[in-house]
């Protein structure tokens, strides 16, 4: 029997869950009968038995019964469609399958099942109403039924799709309500509806409440959600890694197939395939302006564009910023992209840091820790990548490095969890690698590529300078041969041969002599073009001025702070933003060895570029002592001891100055004369290195003494 006016209703609640559904689910769903769906419960219970976890089963049978009884009814409707029927089977037996793996998640899906079985209007001994074709309020009770199970499974099939449903779980789940209390509402007002056999009026007050219901209900949960999500991440106030690495896309995308070596390599391609025996952690090195930290970034996008199924999260680390090379900023970020991977993660990490929320955030690294590993063991593949590891100071790697290897241990017999790292080849940094997979960057990896990329940039060379090719071809070949592995070096003359005026002054640039062969020579040609080309000279000092702060900032600097700092003129103690800032923008002023970033920062290109200090050769330091630039020397070396214990004596120097710095200082300097001592042979050096030891040891107590005045003063 047909009934047009109510066929539209069914496949409208049909179409509507089919679009919420992926390709794979939709066509499982369409084949699912309820001769399977038995099929896979007696598998279940099988599976059960022989892990000796066998749940009851029999809760739901009751709502496999009335909902049996209901399909019977609804098949007239739909003109006994198969499909129509199936997507109310199909999703039970997926949800039963994905949460039988979880016993808990298995038992509270069942508990879920038996109250929507309570709530479900009875069909049997009311099935005459709906052979009433004209009984449309009786027939509206059975679409808004049918609405209401696809209802029901949208969330269920959500819910259990998520990769990290586990973690989910022990939040989302723990309040039947929240997640389906409207659901079981409206089904026990259907029901109701159905055994008074309800007249019009009380059919359309009942979807009004429905409509209702559900708008409160979707209200409710945005709200709830929008505050918690604000909560977490203010909590993590993390430090967003996602700028900087599209930074490094478009960069090559200007040299396109320049990392592909690396994906070649045995190191790599062993640990990308991730078999039983083989390491978690790849570790690249290599030499200072190798090129790692582009590696780092192929390396990502390689992830994502060969293995669809994988997840990746990683942290750039950068030198002298305090919040890029410590833990918990680390933690911090991978936990926030985890989170925006995965928003199903959102209320367990809600809960978590409600209930720490006394912790202070700067000493919750345990926290964080034990976060983050619970959320990576959920994952079915998620790859970790940490860059620059050797930008952190060895205090901080201290933790990092522990930290990365309880991660790789923690998911080790899951072998889910990949990690890839970059750095130079520090001491520590090798000892704790060094049974994993090692890739050290050669000269003869990047050879080619780094000829290649000369190549490219030689082609702006010439179309500013119109250069004959048998140069071009020579230029091309002695960068290439002088950067020696090293793509930073190939970087710094090349920026330093296309920053010349005229062909003349690329001609003089490109004598054998004056091409640098090393990365400090090549700093010192670019700060000698610098002070040439920043003339007059009060120009030059604002462009040293502008290097000397980004070389003394603690941290990293935006664009109109450091404008900001050259508009102060000290002479007559003034400011002025708009008169005194830089017309042609920083990078103009403080040419290429720096770089202005898409979040408005400003750094150096390498953290080379801020260690550098001009080399002086034996003819100059001649020159420098006769004219008497030395003359303080003696003094200050005898006696800068004294002045810094005098100064550590004064009462105000807490409120002055932070002493942290002062403190390592002394203590590196007591070691060192402490081995002299203890080297020294013969009278006169012992007693010298005794007396700056008892200096030092002087010099130390007094800072001791400072800083429990600091502190107390902090606790007041």
């Amino acid at each position: 029997m047909s009934f047009p006016p109510t066929l539209p209703a069914f496949t409208r609640s049909l179409r509507t869950f089919q679009d919420q559904l992926l390709t794979s689910e939709r066509e499982s769903f369409s084949l699912t009968t309820y001769d399977d769906l038995k099929i896979s419960i007696e598998t279940i219970q099988k599976e059960q038995r022989g892990r000796r976890c066998v749940r009851n089963l029999n809760t739901i049978k009751p709502f496999l019964v009335t909902l049996q009884q209901y399909t019977h009814v609804i098949e007239q409707f739909v003109n006994a469609k198969a499909e129509f029927l199936a997507f109310i089977w199909g999703p039970i037996k997926l949800c039963l399958q994905i949460a039988s793996r979880l016993v808990d998640a298995f038992d509270l899906l069942l508990d879920a099942y038996a109250r929507i079985g309570e709530s479900l209007p009875v069909i049997a001994g009311v099935d005459s109403l709906f052979s009433l074709q004209s009984n449309d309020p009786v027939q509206g009770i059975l679409t808004s039924t049918y609405d209401d199970i696809l209802k029901f499974h949208t969330r269920a099939v959500a819910f259990f799709r998520q990769k990290v449903w586990t973690i989910a779980f022990k939040t989302t789940f723990r309040s039947f309500d929240s997640m389906y209390g409207d659901i079981v509402k409206n089904l026990q007002r259907t029901k109701e509806l159905l055994i008074q056999s309800a007249s019009i009026r009380h059919f359309q007050e009942a979807q009004a409440a429905r409509t209702h219901d559900a708008e409160a209900f979707e209200a409710q949960r945005r709200k709830e959600e929008h505050e918690r999500k604000s909560f977490v991440i203010n909590w993590l106030s993390h430090v967003p890694c996602r700028s900087r690495h599209q930074e490094l896309q478009n960069e090559r995308k200007l040299y396109p197939g320049s990392t592909r070596w690396l994906f070649d390599t045995t190191q790599t391609s062993e640990w990308f395939r991730g078999s039983e025996r083989s390491s978690q952690i790849l570790w690249i090195n290599g030499i200072p302006g190798a090129g790692k930290t582009f590696l780092f970034s192929s390396v990502i996008d390689e992830i994502i564009e060969t293995l669809p199924n994988a997840q990746v999260i990683y942290f750039y680390c950068r030198y002298n910023e305090p919040r890029k090379t410590n833990l918990n900023d680390v933690l911090r970020s991978l936990i926030a992209q985890v989170l925006v991977l995965n928003p199903a993660c959102l209320q367990y990490l809600y809960d978590n840091m409600i209930e720490n929320i006394q912790h202070d955030p700067s000493s919750t690294n345990e926290l964080c820790l034990e976060l983050l590993e619970n959320l990576v063991s959920q994952h079915d593949q998620l790859f970790i990548g940490v860059d620059g590891l050797d930008e952190c100071g060895e205090p901080e790697r201290q933790q990092i490095l522990p930290m990365i290897h309880r991660l790789a241990q923690s998911t080790e017999t899951l072998k889910n969890v990949r990690i890839f790292l970059t750095s130079r080849k520090e001491k520590d940094i090798d000892i704790s690698f060094r049974s994993t997979h090692r890739l050290e960057i050669r000269p003869y990896h990047v050879g080619k590529v780094i000829e290649d990329y000369v190549r490219v940039r030689v082609r702006s060379l010439n179309e500013k300078f119109s250069i004959p090719e048998n140069l071009r071809k020579h230029i091309i070949t002695d960068i290439a041969t002088r950067s020696h592995g090293m793509f930073l070096l190939a970087r710094l003359i090349l920026d330093n041969l296309l920053d010349q005026d005229c062909y003349a002054d690329l001609e003089e640039e490109l004598n054998d002599k004056l091409l640098p062969n090393g990365i400090d020579q090549a700093y010192a040609r670019i700060l000698d073009r610098m002070r040439k080309k920043n003339q007059p000279k009060r120009r030059w000092l604002r462009a040293k001025a502008g290097l000397d702060i980004l070389t003394m900032a603690t941290r990293q600097l935006k664009a109109h702070e450091l404008q900001g700092a050259l508009s102060i003129h000290l002479e007559d103690r003034s400011i002025d933003f708009e008169k005194r800032k830089s017309v042609g923008g920083l990078e103009e002023l403080l040419g290429p060895i720096v770089e202005l970033h898409s979040d408005g920062s400003v750094n150096f290109i390498h953290p080379t570029a801020r260690d550098f200090r001009p080399h002086l050769d034996d003819a100059e330091i001649k020159d420098n002592v006769l004219r008497g630039d030395y003359a303080f020397q003696e003094y200050s070396v005898l006696n800068w001891i004294h002045h810094a214990r005098d100064f550590l004596s004064q009462n105000s120097m807490p409120n002055v100055i932070n002493t942290k710095g002062l403190h390592d200082s002394i203590s590196i300097l007591y070691e060192h004369h402490l081995r002299q001592f203890q080297m020294a042979s013969n009278t006169s050096i012992t007693i010298a290195c005794n007396e700056k030891i008892a200096a030092l040891a002087a010099l130390q107590k007094a800072n001791s003494s400072v800083e429990d005045i600091r502190t107390n003063k902090a606790d007041q």
